[in-house]
């Protein structure tokens, strides 16, 4: 029986451990397309150019937003490229998202033999989205606003693997934003209506 070398055992070893790393990995990563809202009509606005702005809390208490590999700030940021169409005059439009946080509460669950067999909810997951628009005129003066917020909550139960619980929070994320767009929409045909193109 022919031994290995000390070189030879590292060297055996060393492939096992990256063969073992890979298959550990190899799993497909889910991928989570943006929320759009190009299937609805535009908004047509008489003015000018449309500045965004971010202006959200990135990190509030309980936040697990860097958890889940989709944006609810950034999708919601989109809102403007879909929805809103310019025909140019010298006013402006400004567009903010000024909240836009998923955080997570532990619920309490059954401990012990019984909490073995039982399926409990687990986490509580809150979603909030904010937004404001206004209408300025070409000196920045405010000529008109609304503003617009939707919420959310949904549990998880401790059954549930990591991505379901990401499919369960993509889908709560996908349904909050078309809440903030029907109450935008409400918003400016109630608000603005004088500044809009019919």
């Amino acid at each position: 029986m022919k031994l290995l070398s000390i070189n030879g055992l590292r060297t055996a070893l060393a492939g096992a451990a990256i063969a073992l790393l890979a298959a550990c990995t190899s799993g497909p990563v889910a991928t989570y397309p943006d929320v759009t809202w190009r299937h609805l009509p535009p908004i047509v606005f008489a003015a000018g150019p449309i500045e965004k702005v971010a202006a959200w809390n990135g990190s509030p208490d309980g936040s697990i937003a860097s958890d889940v590999p989709f944006s609810l700030g950034k999708m919601a940021m989109n809102w403007p490229d879909d929805r809103i169409q310019t025909a140019g005059t010298s006013d402006m439009l400004r567009y903010s998202v000024t909240e836009a946080s998923i955080t997570s509460d532990s619920l309490k669950t059954t401990k012990g033999i019984k909490g073995v067999f039982t399926d409990d909810q687990s986490d509580k997951i809150d979603l909030k989205v904010a937004a404001k628009l206004e209408l300025l005129d070409a000196n920045g003066v405010q000529k008109g606003e609304v503003q617009a917020m939707a919420a959310r909550s949904r549990t998880l139960s401790e059954s549930m693997s990591v991505s379901e619980r990401e499919q369960a929070i993509y889908e709560e994320t996908s349904a909050i934003l078309m809440d903030l767009d029907r109450e935008l929409e409400r918003q400016i045909n109630a608000n603005l209506g004088r500044f809009m193109l019919r």
